[in-house]
């Protein structure tokens, strides 16, 4: 079997494409604007995984890379990264993307696309945990979420209107907040705190990422390796009772708790966190995961020490892509 994996030399991407090459999947990642391969998909380049650059905001690229591999299946992981600062461009532009996407998998005769929506679907309700049934609002701060909204409702009508006559599965998977090696930007806590422990200086806690954190707030956060697994696990799955997914530990993690982890890992670190909880805190604000660790047996392989443990690891050996 051939799965493409859009966005295949990003952060989540590169994880699952080595999760489906190790699975003895043949992947093709596809990228448009990154050419630096990830240290640990290089032994896997030419060995079973392809690298092939394609635009999705091009009409029949996606169907041309799944005719020329003879694709079965797509993981859609590419960003949404806005595209104007016009916002009815921006619009139009991640429309026609995801258009474009679909439309060109079924032309192609690929039988199941799994693509990445997240959790910000539920950023505007007061109390988890969220479950896949969990009614969201339309209104949204977080401009990811608005888009992820939107795309879920056209994806759904577009699985049952046109995709279920070319025997198309078509698979939304909402994913937790992530962490681990690749990662980038830093804008989420553990990132942050192992990045600042691995070099040995204080962790950026300025306003920019929010202030100093609270010792009591928590996170939905996974790590990457385990995010990998089970995206594979649901597109390598010989079948699925549903087309929504959430993909996370089921629980939520502290700051006292991260810290704690750090610290457990590089002893000579540390850092100070305020007492108590912001204003943010929301009760059990996690996804809910039991459909997915009941459907296809995933569960994460790491405690949240453990994987703190393996990231620091990872930076210390001077790798940092």
């Amino acid at each position: 079997m051939t799965t493409i994996v859009t966005g295949g030399l990003g952060f989540i991407g590169s994880h699952t494409v080595r999760a489906l090459a190790e699975a003895g999947e043949q992947v093709v990642a596809t990228s448009y604007e990154s050419t630096r391969v990830p240290s640990f998909l290089q032994p896997h380049v030419g060995n079973g995984l392809t690298i092939e650059r394609c635009d999705l905001d091009e009409p029949g690229a996606i169907e041309a890379v799944a005719r020329r591999h003879d694709a079965d299946g797509i993981v859609h992981l590419a960003l949404h990264r806005r595209a104007s600062t016009d916002p009815g461009e921006d619009i139009r532009v991640n429309m026609d993307k995801l258009s474009h996407l679909f439309d060109g998998a079924r032309a192609a005769g690929v039988k199941r696309t799994c693509w990445g929506s997240n959790g910000a679907m539920f950023a505007e309700l007061p109390e988890g945990p969220f479950h896949e049934e969990t009614p969201i609002l339309l209104t949204g701060r977080v401009q990811p979420g608005a888009f992820k909204k939107a795309w879920e409702v056209l994806v759904h009508n577009y699985a049952n209107n046109y995709a279920a006559t070319t025997d198309m599965e078509v698979v939304s998977m909402r994913i937790s907040g992530v962490f681990g090696p690749t990662y980038r930007s830093m804008l989420n806590l553990p990132s942050r705190l192992c990045h600042a422990a691995s070099r040995g200086h204080e962790p950026d806690f300025s306003e920019r990422f929010g202030g100093v954190p609270f010792a009591g707030d928590t996170f939905d956060i996974t790590y990457a390796p385990d995010v990998a697994e089970a995206i594979r696990s649901l597109q390598l799955a010989p079948s699925l009772a549903h087309t929504v997914y959430n993909i996370g530990r089921g629980e939520t993690v502290t700051a006292a708790d991260l810290l704690d982890a750090v610290r457990a890992a590089k002893p000579s670190f540390d850092a100070q966190l305020q007492d108590g909880r912001s204003a943010r805190y929301r009760p059990n604000a996690c996804l809910d995961n039991e459909r997915i660790t009941g459907e296809t047996g995933w569960r994460p392989a790491h405690t949240i020490p453990a994987a703190v443990a393996d990231y620091i690891a990872w930076l210390d050996s001077g790798q940092e892509f």
